[in-house]
């Protein structure tokens, strides 16, 4: 058992680079996870969202409900005065919230004030002033999201603005009160009730398809799916070491043009497999995991978009085993980084947990990495209804990675026979 131990030792002692990596992808992963998570551990107040807004309203109500939300540390308000270019931002994903504000906004509350407080001087013998139209009846504070949006975080904000459009209607029937005789009356519960109605809050999804909600479903299957293609970094680095090791590759060198076509070859097969992984996992998204009582997966409205992009996908995540299986010379230096440097994209692609709970820093490194794209324009599809015409930019993005760790890979295979 002792000579067992000492062997084992011996071996991992031969290559100092592959345990050295063995000590310090680990470390990598510590530090990049507990980054990324430590957002996720943190309160909700640690975390703040940039509301685009735009105000039509002429009164004190609109105002008084943006300075209500700047006020509060969890948001932040980027006023707007072009509507269209506001749900842009939201429907490609630019931005998480927007809000906009009716014209009628204080002009309803003032009426149904008016409609409270002669009600309440009627009843008090009082004589009934404040002017009423009826046409003034409802307005809605219309509030859109990013599909992509996590629930709790949509939930959070419609309390918080109902609570400050709440604040907003007892200041205006405050102010209405304060002007009568004697206010030292009883207010009709009903009427305070159509006060309480007059401003409501209208949620809308900037979704071309349906107001589809995120859902864990939604969520995992994709993603998870995603992270599934670029794990093909294992067997890819690990039968390009081994053939390696026993000569095969040697033997196959002596055969003009034989190495390129067996690189060909090999990028062909596991881009074509990783293909096929995706829509497996898709597969079961909309086909078994219904079974299991969980929502059903949805691909939106143009599902064919997804062939491109999962293509572009899968070569760049095989290029990525290609490049792995190249610049290491041992298994012991090519599993770890290659498996721990996937999970690590995962962390910062947005895979394991929103972005928009990561540091700004973290945020922009996460849009340097592959997973980001895939995930990004997977999302661009099945959430937010969009083409191929938006995912265009995430294709690109697969395919010249992909290029450039090919190429890169083919530069190290030739040096490799150089020396």
């Amino acid at each position: 058992m002792f000579a067992t131990a000492l062997k084992e030792l011996k071996l991992l002692l031969r290559d100092p680079v592959g345990l050295l990596l063995l000590i310090f992808m680990p470390a990598i992963l510590i530090i990049v996870m507990a980054v990324t998570q430590d957002s996720a551990f943190k309160d909700m107040k640690d975390v703040q969202f940039v509301i685009l807004a735009i105000n039509k309203d002429k009164g004190t109500v609109g105002q008084d409900i943006l300075r209500s939300i700047n006020s509060s540390p969890l948001f932040a308000v980027n006023q707007y005065t072009d509507e269209a270019l506001l749900r842009e931002h939201i429907n490609s994903g630019k931005s998480k919230i927007g809000l906009i504000i009716p014209e009628e906004a204080t002009g309803a509350l003032v009426n149904t004030a008016n409609k409270v407080v002669n009600a309440v001087a009627h009843n008090s013998g009082l004589p009934a002033n404040f002017a009423q139209n009826q046409k003034l009846d409802s307005v809605n504070v219309e509030v859109l999201f990013d599909p992509t949006l996590k629930p709790s975080f949509k939930n959070s904000f419609k309390f918080a603005l109902m609570q400050y459009a709440t604040q907003a209607k007892m200041n205006v029937l405050m102010n209405r009160l304060g002007k009568m005789e004697n206010n030292e009356t009883v207010l009709d519960t009903a009427l305070t009730n159509e006060l309480y109605n007059t401003l409501s809050i209208k949620e809308k999804t900037e979704d071309k398809s349906a107001a589809l909600t995120l859902n864990s479903v939604q969520h995992n299957v994709p993603s998870w799916a995603i992270f599934g293609m670029f794990l093909i970094v294992v067997p890819i680095a690990g039968n390009m070491i081994r053939e390696r090791e026993d000569g095969s590759m040697t033997r196959l060198k002596l055969i003009p043009s034989a190495p390129i076509k067996a690189t060909i070859g090999m990028i062909l097969f596991y881009t074509l497999f990783c293909f096929l992984q995706f829509y497996i996992m898709m597969l079961i998204g909309t086909h078994l995991i219904p079974l299991l009582g969980l929502p059903k997966l949805y691909m939106g409205t143009h599902p064919l978009a997804t062939l491109p992009l999962v293509l572009s996908t899968a070569f760049c995540a095989t290029a990525y085993g290609y490049f792995i299986g190249n610049i290491f010379k041992t298994a012991n230096q090519a599993m770890p980084v290659g498996a721990i440097f996937t999970v690590i994209l995962a962390s910062l692609g947005g895979i394991w947990v929103p972005l928009e709970i990561l540091p700004p820093v973290m945020t922009t490194i996460a849009k340097f990495t592959p997973m980001y794209w895939a995930f990004n324009g997977v999302n661009n599809i099945f959430l937010r209804g969009q083409g191929l015409k938006e995912v265009a930019l995430p294709i690109f993005v697969m395919l010249f990675s992909g290029f450039v760790m090919t190429l890169a890979s083919g530069f190290l295979s030739r040096r490799r026979i150089v020396h």
